[in-house]
């Protein structure tokens, strides 16, 4: 499987990444830093898509339904060298199906 994405910005601007018919702004300077997603956010936001997908594709393969999911997922950047240090998530699974694991 092939993926294409494309990625922009003007000097002194914002971004916007194009997938498929999506556009979806990122934030790149201070100006708009609270109400756009950075890099990081967009990378964390993949990070839990995958893992909601597979939610998904699992309850097929292993045949068991569930009526929603939640995923929070919390990461911790340092600055020198520039890195997500540490991410942690908790999945929640909302079902009635009694062969899942409960706790």
């Amino acid at each position: 499987m092939d993926y294409i994405i494309k990625a922009e910005t003007i000097a002194g601007n914002d971004g916007d990444i194009s997938i498929k018919q999506s556009k979806i702004p990122f934030g790149t300077t201070p100006n708009k830093a609270e109400s756009l997603p950075n890099p990081a956010e967009l990378f964390l936001g993949a990070f839990a898509s995958c893992i909601l997908k597979n939610v998904e594709r699992f309850s097929e393969m292993m045949k068991f339904s569930y009526s929603k999911t939640s995923l929070l997922v919390k990461a911790t950047r340092l600055e020198n060298p520039p890195r997500i240090d540490e991410v942690s998530y908790e999945l929640v699974v909302y079902s009635q199906d009694e062969k899942l694991n409960t706790c």
